[in-house]
C-alpha cells in the first residue's frame, strides 16, 4: 500500500473519511517499507477508534464477527486444497488456461476492452480474488490507479497473489482486504468498478450495488461480466453445488433480479452479449444447450438459428425472453447518472 492511498480510506464501519471526505479518516503508523510500498503497519480509524493491520503491503479492512465472509474464506481455502510455488506459470496465464471454467471466462473478460475506456482512470475490481483481472484492468485498460477488493488474501488464492505479477509486468495495484459490501473508499472514489464472476457470491444485490453507486463518481460506470444468470422458472437463489458444501456463498439469480437491483441502485444498465455463448452455440456445449428450451436447440444445431439466436440476444425483448427461459452468463454495463 503506498502512503498517499492511505489518506484516501476511510473507515467501512464509522465511515470517518480521508483527505476527500469529511475531517478525520484513518492514521497510518508504518512498521515496514520498501521501495514499492508500506509492507507492514497498522491503520487506526480517528472517528472510532478501530484498529486495521497491514500485512505483506494489504490493509485488513474485514470484520472479525462477520461469519458469512468467515465461511467463504474457509470454504474456498478447502477447495483449493495445497497451494506450492509450482503454480506461478498456471497463475501467471490466467485467464488464458485451457481448462474450464476459464475457457468460458477469458473472451467474455477480454470483451470488455471493446466497450469501455479505463485509461486514465480510477478502477476498483470487486472479489478480485487471485487479481489477475486487477492486473489487466492496468496493463491493457491502462487505468492510473487500481483497487483489488476481496476477503481472500493467500498466494495462489487471494490478493497476496498480486505479487506474482508485480514481479512480472513491474506494475502495481493497490489490494484491500474488505467486504465488498462495505468498501473502505470516500464517496465518489472511482471512475469505474469491476467484477468478474463474483456478484453471485453477495445475498445482497440491493446492498451491494447501493455500494456500488455509492464509489462511483457521477458518470461512472459498473462493469461485471461472467455473472450466472438463472431462467425464470428455477426456484431459490441458492443452489446445491460444491461450493455451497463447503459453505462458500453462491447464488443464483435471474436477469431480472439483477436489473431490478441495479435500477433500485440508480444505475443505468445495458446488457452486453457474452461472447462464449456464440462460441458455446458453434461447437455444442451440453452445459449450455442442456437446459435450453427445445426450440433453442433446434435453433442452435442451424447456422441460420445461431444467427437468430444472436440477433434475439442483441434486441432487449428477444434478450429478454431468452434470459427468462434459459440460463445463460450474465454480462452488463451499469453507469451512474451524471449530475
Amino acid at each position: 500500500m503506498k502512503k498517499d492511498f492511505a489518506a484516501t480510506l476511510c473507515c467501512p464501519f464509522c465511515r470517518a473519511a480521508g483527505m476527500n471526505g469529511a475531517p478525520g479518516g484513518v492514521a497510518l503508523a508504518v512498521r515496514e517499507e520498501d521501495e514499492r510500498e508500506v509492507r507492514e503497519g497498522e491503520l487506526t480509524c480517528a472517528g472510532c477508534g478501530r484498529v486495521f493491520p497491514v500485512r505483506a503491503g494489504i490493509p485488513d479492512f474485514l470484520d472479525r464477527a462477520d461469519e458469512v465472509l468467515a465461511s467463504e474464506v474457509r470454504g474456498w481455502t478447502q477447495l483449493a486444497g495445497h497451494l506450492h510455488e509450482g503454480m506461478v506459470a498456471q497463475v501467471a496465464a490466467l485467464p488464458c488456461f485451457p481448462h474450464v471454467p476459464w475457457p468460458h471466462v477469458a473472451p467474455d473478460f477480454f470483451q470488455i476492452f471493446e466497450h469501455v475506456d479505463f485509461a486514465g482512470g480510477r478502477v476498483v475490481d470487486i472479489g478480485a480474488g487471485r487479481t489477475w483481472s486487477t492486473r489487466f484492468l492496468v496493463t491493457i485498460g491502462r487505468a492510473s490507479q487500481a483497487v483489488a477488493v476481496d476477503a481472500l488474501t493467500a498466494r495462489f488464492l487471494g490478493l497476496e497473489t498480486a505479487e506474482i505479477f508485480f514481479e512480472q509486468d513491474r506494475s502495481f495495484f493497490e489490494r484491500l482486504r474488505a467486504d465488498i459490501h462495505h468498501l473502505p473508499l470516500p464517496d465518489g472514489w472511482a471512475d469505474a468498478v469491476f467484477s468478474c464472476a463474483a456478484i453471485h457470491h453477495s445475498g445482497d444485490l440491493d446492498a451491494l450495488f447501493a455500494e456500488v453507486a455509492r464509489v462511483l463518481r457521477p458518470g461512472g460506470v459498473f462493469v461485471f461480466v461472467c455473472e450466472p444468470a438463472k431462467r425464470a422458472s428455477i426456484p431459490g437463489n441458492v443452489p446445491q453445488n460444491e461450493e455451497t458444501a463447503v459453505g462458500i456463498n453462491e447464488h443464483f439469480y435471474s436477469l431480472a433480479e439483477y436489473t431490478r437491483a441495479l435500477r433500485r441502485a440508480g444505475l443505468r444498465v445495458r446488457r452486453l452479449v457474452p461472447r462464449t455463448i456464440g462460441y458455446r452455440l458453434l461447437y455444442p456445449d451440453a452445459n449450455l444447450l442442456g437446459a435450453a428450451p427445445p426450440e433453442v436447440r433446434w435453433l442452435a444445431r442451424r447456422r441460420a438459428g445461431r444467427t437468430l439466436l444472436d440477433r434475439l440476444l442483441r434486441s432487449r425483448a428477444g434478450g429478454a425472453w431468452l434470459y427468462r427461459r434459459w440460463s445463460l452468463p450474465l454480462s452488463a454495463i451499469a453507469s451512474k447518472p451524471a449530475r
